[in-house]
């Protein structure tokens, strides 16, 4: 990735951030004062984190102050998103998770938070293609010749994921119910592990991140059938969609950003801003499709309404597959 310089945004925003210092605010300085915490609710190396340390250091760049991550794993992210649900809403404690925090509850007896009471949603950043990927033990080529395959194999093929109740898992269950497959789910402890059974046949297939098999893809160990988005995706255009065999199916991973309920609306209001001029920054937006990316802003109330659409999408598929993740 190239060096970011942000500059030209970051100027053009600062007039507007020193300009907080309103009543609400009269004994803080203008915001922000000092480095603003952001919790990644995963280990490091994922792709969350690494999507999560680039808005960082760009949101750094255009505030004036560091946004330091912070990597506060375990319990598929809820334990890092109750971590931010608790914290004070002064604007300096941000979350960077992904969309399946709308099921969580679907998910877990008590995953600790509420993502419509217990959260202001900033916006959403940008988004990831899953890609539906096979090892070379499953001989097709083309979505429906797996369609096919897996109808002509029904409880043959096992699909690996980094857990129950991932977007993984669910674009798998989706995509059984419309496509009539029977698809067996192995959930492994984290994204290594899974590519690692897919390598060694113990899984046949995976629903999978792009960047998790991107370099795999490309030294031609697996093969990439299509992508879950409704469309193609930026950094993926020779690859169809499933939707294009399958229409109406779509199963996406986006990362929103989150600020404790009661965050001033002033601060929600110049992180929005932030986070607007951030991906449409053109290194920035190079930067991240190199990485498998792509920019998919939406402002504060966007984004509620985006996840409030996944929650209402998803229950269906949770409670007719019997999902749990614990």
């Amino acid at each position: 990735m190239r060096s970011l310089h942000f500059m030209p945004s970051r100027r053009g925003l600062m007039p507007l951030v020193a300009g907080l210092a309103l009543p609400s605010l009269a004994r803080a300085q203008a915001w922000p004062a000092r480095p603003v915490r952001l919790v990644v609710p995963f280990p490091p190396g994922g792709g969350t984190d690494t999507l999560g340390r680039m808005v960082a250091r760009a949101m750094g760049e255009a505030l004036g102050q560091p946004v330091v991550v912070e990597n506060r794993g375990g319990a598929g992210g809820n334990i890092g998103s109750a971590v931010i649900a608790q914290a004070p809403p002064d604007g300096y404690h941000l979350l960077f998770n992904g969309n399946g925090m709308a099921v969580a509850d679907l998910l877990f007896r008590n995953p600790g938070y509420d993502f419509k009471r217990d959260f202001t949603w900033v916006a959403r950043t940008a988004s990831t293609p899953i890609l539906l990927v096979v090892n070379e033990h499953v001989p097709v080529r083309t979505v429906p010749e797996f369609i096919a395959y897996a109808r002509a194999n029904p409880g043959k093929l096992n699909h690996g994921t980094a857990g129950a109740g991932t977007p993984f898992h669910l674009g798998a269950e989706l995509f059984n119910e419309m496509a009539g497959t029977r698809l067996i789910h192995v959930p492994y402890r984290g994204t290594g592990p899974s590519v690692a059974g897919l390598l060694g046949n113990e899984v046949q297939l995976m629903f999978a991140s792009s960047s998790s098999v991107d370099a795999l893809i490309r030294d031609g160990k697996v093969r990439a059938l299509a992508n879950t988005a409704a469309r193609r995706a930026r950094g993926w255009p020779e690859l169809p969609s499933i939707a294009e065999t399958l229409p109406g199916y779509s199963a996406e991973l986006w990362y929103p950003v989150a600020a404790p309920a009661g965050t001033l609306r002033p601060v929600v209001e110049v992180l929005e801003r932030v986070l607007r001029e951030v991906m449409r920054e053109p290194n920035f937006v190079a930067g991240i499709t190199q990485r498998g990316f792509d920019p998919e802003y939406l402002d504060s109330a966007g984004t509620l309404r985006a996840l409030e659409e996944e929650r209402t999408r998803w229950a269906p598929i949770v409670a007719r597959a019997g999902i749990t993740a614990e």
